[in-house]
Formats: C-alpha cells, sequence, structure tokens
C-alpha cells in the first residue's frame, strides 16, 4: 500500500498531473460505468446470500474492467491530462490485492 501511494504521488510530480479528476468524457461511458457498478453490487449481493466464491472472482474481473474502461477512455479522449497513468497504476495495485487476496482463501 505504501508503495502504491508513493507511487502515485511520484507520477502526480514527476507528470504534473492534477488531483481533479472529471469522473465521466462522455454519456456512453457513465452509462457502461454504472452498468458495471450495478452489475458488482448484484454479484455482491448474491454472494451474501449463496456464500460461493464464483462471485468473488466475478465482482473482481467486472471492477478491473471498470479500471480498464476508464483508463482507455482517459488515454483516447484525455491524453494531453495523463490521468490514465494514474488509473494504470491504480489498477495494477488493485490487480495485486485481488492477487493477495486470491492466494489468502485457496
Amino acid at each position: 500500500m505504501v508503495i502504491y501511494l508513493v507511487l502515485r504521488y511520484f507520477i502526480r510530480q514527476k507528470y504534473n498531473i492534477s488531483t481533479h479528476q472529471r469522473l465521466f468524457v462522455n454519456t456512453t461511458q457513465k452509462w457502461i460505468e454504472i452498468i458495471l457498478l450495478v452489475l458488482s453490487c448484484i454479484l455482491f449481493v448474491l454472494f451474501w446470500i449463496m456464500e460461493d466464491w464464483v462471485f468473488v472472482y466475478l465482482i473482481m474481473a467486472v471492477l478491473v474492467v471498470l479500471l480498464c474502461l476508464r483508463a482507455f477512455v482517459s488515454y483516447k479522449y484525455e491524453r494531453e491530462e495523463r490521468q490514465y497513468m494514474i488509473t494504470l497504476v491504480d489498477l495494477g495495485a488493485y490487480c495485486i490485492f485481488f492477487c493477495i487476496l486470491l492466494v489468502g482463501y485457496i
């Protein structure tokens, strides 16, 4: 976690990336993210009810797809702001965290 925070800070300072970030570039991204978040909430409720670990893996996959979508849209439409670099660092940290979580429960 400390390495993740230091890396984020270093990238923000080196490339002069502002901390202010727009949530959505366009309405298509907004609706896709809303659908993915609703899907992850539904999967969480299903996990809570059925207690099957397949739902946890699906939740992780949906969240990774969500971060990939954010990085892609940020790279494609707002490349000069370089916010996609921070999103990719977030994606890497979340993937490492999910892998550690999976190894701990297997």
